[in-house]
This record gives structure tokens, sequence and C-alpha cells, in this order.
């Protein structure tokens, strides 16, 4: 297996004039989360969900635009004011293994592939779940041998603000929503992401509770399942991160990025 056998192509981008609402609106279009930006056909950047999340004032103490509405700012922001730069990158010879390796050490989820100074391809954790096809012994693994015990969880009633900042501190993309010890539901930076009303958005203007933006129907997996049965699930539901539930608890979650750290410290095993 080599790179671009995992590579996504055509690369969906943007131009470093293009402005934060284009940027939403290309990843709500082709449900992808992270974005090259180009300058002069160059690439320079990398904007994601998370960059578009931060750069909302009314998520943070600090506010861009504390009065104006989403769309009045975001119209004008460019994207080359928050996007990631220098643009981190792979060529189209380097192994699988740098790539998992980079994103795990950076803390990233994608990779633009470049070769001769133009985007070929992009590669992202959830690419890497076509690996785990049952085929290896280490693909056999049980969940519980890679989950993340340590589970960060909002309730329902909380404001999404509390949750994007919870996320934004500890360094995670998903959160349980809980009442009590009774699993509700699975919250993204992707759905707070897809929960704004850009038309309508001001610092006040949104439906501000973790329950309007939520996925409620929630799949959870057992800690006796393998880790090519979590990537599966993953892949079928294109979500990226599971619950995991013991018969009446929940002991875990499971995510893209554990699958990843499996993938990298496995890999020719």
């Amino acid at each position: 297996m080599n790179l671009m056998d995992l590579a996504r192509r055509p690369v969906v981008t943007l131009d470093v004039r293009d402005h934060c609402r284009r940027a939403a609106q290309l990843m709500s279009r082709f449900q992808i989360r992270h974005l090259p930006v180009l300058n002069e056909n160059v690439p320079v950047g990398m904007v994601s969900d998370r960059d578009l999340l931060a750069a909302i004032g009314w998520w943070n103490s600090e506010a861009r635009h504390p009065t104006a509405a989403v769309p009045d700012w975001a119209e004008r922001l460019p994207v080359d004011e928050v996007m990631s730069s220098p643009l981190l990158s792979i060529g189209p010879d380097d192994p699988p293994e740098e790539a998992a390796r980079l994103m795990l050490d950076r803390k990233v989820n994608a990779i633009p592939i470049v070769d001769a100074n133009r985007i070929v391809g992009i590669v992202t954790e959830t690419d890497f779940l076509s690996c785990f096809n049952g085929q290896l012994k280490w693909q056999l693994r049980v969940v519980a041998k890679h989950m993340t015990a340590r589970v960060f969880s909002v309730s329902r009633k909380d404001p999404i603000r509390l949750a994007w900042r919870l996320m934004r501190d500890k360094h995670i993309r998903h959160l349980v929503v809980c009442d009590g010890e009774r699993l509700q539901g699975i919250l993204s930076d992707r759905d707070l992401l897809a929960g704004i009303s850009w038309d309508a958005a001001g610092p006040q203007g949104i439906q501000d509770r973790v329950e309007c933006v939520m996925t409620a129907a929630v799949a959870t997996i057992s800690p006796q399942a393998t880790l090519t049965d979590a990537a599966g699930a993953m892949i079928a539901d294109k979500i990226g991160a599971l619950p995991v539930h013991d018969q009446s608890a929940l002991i875990g979650i499971i995510t893209e990025s554990d699958l990843l750290r499996a993938f990298l410290t496995s890999a020719g095993n």
C-alpha cells in the first residue's frame, strides 16, 4: 500500500481571497472538514472546521467582532486570516506511516499531498479506516485495549459555547452528552459548525444549547468488538468516534485518532 492509494482526489481548495463563509459552505456541500488554501495555485495553508469555529467571536471571551452578525464578518474575513500556515504537507512517495505519524504528532486530522508545489491529493484520518480489513492479527485486537478511557461529557442543557471551549482546551473533537449515567447523544466539532445559522446568527442569535446541535441517535460499540468492527462502523455511519458501552455503563470512547495510533504502532506486524 502506498500513500496515493489512500488519498482523496480531486481536492477541494480555497483561494486566499475567499472568505470564511465560503469555506463553511464548501465543507457542508462536500461533507469535508479541511480545505487547503492556494495563492496563485501554490498551496500556502489549510483551513479546518476548528479554525472557523475558533474565529467566531461569540465562542470566545476575546471576540473579534463582538457586535457583528456572523454573515457580516464572515463575508469580509479572508481565509488567510484564520488558516494554519505554513502548510504542513507530505510527498506522494512518502510512506503512509509517515502521514499517520505527522497527524498524531502535530494533532491534525488531514495532510495535503504536494508534488512540485502542486496539491495532488489529501489524506485524512478517516482514509486510514479502510486499512482495517481484518486480514492482519493486530486488526482483530479488541476495542478495550485501544479506546480512550477518560471521556469528557456535557449535558444537553449546557450552552454550546461551553462545549466548544471544552473541546478546544482538551484538544478533542467529540464530547458525549449524558444525563447522569445515561448516554443521550454525542457532539462533534462538525455538529457545532453545522449548527450555525449563517444568515441569522449574531452574538446572541443562535439556539445556544447542546441539545439543539448534538447527534441524538448515537452509535455505540462493545469493548470486546475488534478494531476492524470499529473502523467498519465509523465508515458505515460516517462518524469519527464511538462511545464504548459495556452492557449498562459507558466506559470509554474510541476515535479515528485511536485507530490511527493502532495502525502506526502495528503497521507491518
